[in-house]
């Protein structure tokens, strides 16, 4: 029987990008798309369909059914909802080729890139309540989403703004990347991805699915690849969503290594690190503790239920630990013999009240750094002294994939392993499974290990995506002679740029990285 502790518990690193770091991120981004062998892609948006929209619309329900069998109808649908609907996030997974000579060894970097559109678009409530409840971030992607206008013709919308601008220009770039790249493009149940991610980056979609296809075709030489059609064909008696062809990917390569088949051997490629170029923090505020102020509330907040500092205070604006405090303020004045020290009373963010133990201050701070770890919600952990000049790309989850067991890792011995081996506490692994960078990961191993098993016969299943609601037939991505490349392309192919034919060798780093004979970077 199947163990569930294993459920979800892979561990995988991803790089979380952002609008605060995407600017120091922009260059490493490239740079690794740009030798990727494959890379799988996923996709986080709005709403799949429209259901009970205002009157005030006057929309034709007729022409947004994205279940429509027939295909014209259904991509009518399915544009009107991409254009009406924004993405949230996109997760990358580029697989580049590690030891040229060994089939199926690949290093890997991920990237969840959050986004926020700013053109005024619907939700769909039971998408982001599906979204909320599998831990997707919804204030973090208002206050700090990658700032982008869908639907760029040929250059995106210019704002007063420069950050805005800088921002769409270089996620959009980013994706142009992966249509410069020329290589398979790999997805999973993903035909919607594909819609979103055209309307989002490329230009307005075209007006018919005929023109769509053409382009899909045009855009991604390299082929576009279906996990979800790939296991249905190739595996008819097995469930095919992602989460169970991972899984079983992974048993079927751990079965091949044991039998001393070429099995998959992947090294999952460490947050990068960039150098913090945020502006400098604001100068200290009445907000902030003083020589002669020791108390560990912020006495501004106390005051006037108002910070300068706001988050970035390190003083507690805890009402019911600052009341607490005042108590004990008040108890000490009242009674000089009964002295109880404001320092002595723990924050806690269940509201108790808790005593100090006096031995317990490790740190010589008088417990300040605990307080402030556990304030923000953070495991007290001692802190690194001096100072860090590189950020790393991380979020408050430290971007890993819950993990009990490392199973897609190099060997721990490797002389240049700079892969990350942790284990976090299992946070559900409903979660996991939603994340972009881990879907887009998961799609990527699935896509390896058939490319492996299959070999030559895995081009069979090239250009063939998978419809919802029924696997066959597929929607074919070819070029037809009785259709040609839409207004869109036309208009937006031009500006991208030539890939560096020094690029074109599947083993060949550039040149200012080459590596040793036989190794990727």
């Amino acid at each position: 029987m199947p163990n569930n502790e294993n459920v979800g518990s892979t561990s995988a690193v991803y790089n979380d990008v952002t609008r605060d770091n995407i600017r120091p991120l922009y260059a490493s981004i490239r740079s690794i798309v740009s030798r990727a062998k494959f890379v799988a892609i996923d996709t986080e948006f709005t709403g799949l369909i429209l259901s009970n929209a205002s009157r005030v619309f006057r929309l034709n329900t007729a022409e947004w059914v994205t279940r429509a069998t027939d295909m014209k109808d259904k991509y009518r649908a399915m544009a009107n909802v991409a254009k009406t609907h924004a993405l949230l996030s996109m997760g990358l997974s580029v697989y580049s080729r590690r030891h040229v000579t060994v089939p199926g060894s690949f290093n890997v970097n991920n990237f969840n890139f959050t986004l926020q559109a700013q053109n005024s678009h619907l939700i769909n409530p039971s998408s982001m309540s599906f979204l909320a409840r599998t831990g997707f971030d919804l204030t973090k992607q208002a206050a700090h989403g990658i700032r982008y206008f869908s639907g760029p013709n040929p250059d995106p919308v210019v704002v007063k703004t420069e950050e805005i601008n800088e921002e769409g220009k270089m996620i959009r770039e980013i994706f142009l990347d992966l249509v410069r790249l020329r290589k398979p493009l790999v997805i999973h149940n993903g035909l919607f991805d594909l819609v979103y991610l055209y309307q989002s980056f490329f230009g307005p979609l075209p007006d018919t699915y005929e023109s769509f296809v053409y382009d899909l075709h045009e855009m991604f030489p390299g082929g576009i690849y279906d996990t979800k059609f790939i296991a249905e064909s190739a595996d008819p008696e097995t469930a095919s969503f992602l989460a169970y062809a991972f899984h079983k990917s992974e048993r079927v390569q751990r079965k091949r290594a044991l039998t001393n088949e070429p099995a998959l051997n992947i090294r999952l490629k460490n947050r990068l690190e960039y150098d913090d170029q945020k502006e400098p923090e604001p100068p200290a505020s009445t907000a902030a503790p003083s020589e002669t102020d020791t108390r560990p509330y912020c006495v501004d907040f106390a005051a006037r239920g108002h910070c300068k500092l706001d988050r970035k205070c390190p003083l507690s604006h805890d009402v019911n630990y600052i009341l607490d405090c005042q108590e004990r303020e008040s108890s000490a004045t009242s009674d000089p013999d009964n002295v109880s020290s404001m320092m002595d009373v723990e924050h806690n963010p269940d509201g108790n009240k808790k005593r100090k133990r006096s031995n317990t201050d490790t740190n010589g701070d008088g417990g300040k750094a605990k307080r402030i770890a556990v304030e923000n919600g953070a495991k007290v952990a001692s802190k690194p002294s001096g100072n860090t000049p590189s950020k790393v790309a991380d979020n408050v989850d430290d971007n890993r994939f819950s993990s009990q067991r490392q199973i897609v890792s190099d060997d721990d011995n490797d002389d240049d392993d700079d892969s990350t081996s942790v284990t976090t506490p299992k946070t559900g692994f409903e979660n996991m499974y939603h994340t972009a960078a881990y879907d887009a990961f998961m799609t990527g191993y699935v896509f390896a290990s058939y490319q492996l098993s299959l070999q030559g016969m895995l081009d069979q299943y090239k250009n063939k995506v998978y419809l919802m609601g029924r696997s066959k037939p597929p929607l074919l991505v070819k070029a037809s002679m009785y259709s040609t490349n839409s207004v869109t392309y036309r208009q937006t192919i031009d500006r991208v740029a030539e890939p560096n034919k020094e690029n074109e060798d599947d083993g060949k780093a550039p040149a200012s990285e080459t590596k040793s004979p036989g190794t990727d970077n």
